[in-house]
């Protein structure tokens, strides 16, 4: 494993994208990423988007085989360059129409984190053809030796991630169905 740079950031985007495109069940990026004819674009834009953060306000890891990565936010805090990034966002890939579902959405995430600083899980993908072969698995162990004796947060909405996180130590400690997806919150302590 190694830490991502923002010469990274094109290789990141890509295993971010290919791991999500086929991806078409009610879940948080499609929640966020407006479907339309430009879904693919769309989604790479918020891939960028997820790099730019992840960089500024945490860290990014990629799997000794480059096919895997994961982001985690240290602390989410407000920087001019954050707001900037956002009000892309907002255009490029949420759209207006649908600003209000997503601050809703990001108001009931907050609502169950932890008043103590945490570790926030954002963003984990691997690459479709290494699915399955424990890159993630691997990865995500080596990730959480870094961050040792730290609390960790995550959200997930696929029973397939939620087995695959309780596997690696998470355990669920709260669960809603107020959005169009079933939204899982884990810990790892």
């Amino acid at each position: 494993m190694r830490m991502a740079e923002k010469k990274d950031k094109i290789d990141v985007v890509n295993i971010l994208t290919s791991a999500f495109i086929n991806v078409l069940i009610p879940n948080s990026i499609n929640f966020v990423v407006k479907n339309d004819e430009k879904r693919r674009e769309r989604l790479r834009s918020l891939m960028e988007f997820q790099f730019d953060i992840g960089l500024e306000l945490g860290h990014i890891f990629i799997s000794d085989d480059s096919k895997g990565c994961i982001i985690f936010i240290d602390k989410w805090k407000s920087t001019l360059k954050r707001i900037i990034l956002e009000v892309k966002l907002l255009f490029a890939v949420i759209g207006i129409e649908n600003l209000f579902q997503v601050l809703k959405r990001e108001n009931l995430i907050k609502s169950y984190h932890p008043k103590q600083d945490f570790i926030h899980l954002w963003l984990m993908g691997v690459a479709p053809e290494a699915q399955g072969t424990g890159v993630g698995s691997k990865l995500l162990q080596e990730t959480l030796q870094f961050y040792e004796e730290k609390l960790i947060y995550l959200e997930t909405t696929t029973p397939e991630n939620l087995r695959f996180y309780k596997k690696n130590g998470f355990i669920i400690f709260h669960e809603t169905f107020e959005l169009d997806y079933p939204l899982y919150f884990l810990k790892y302590v």
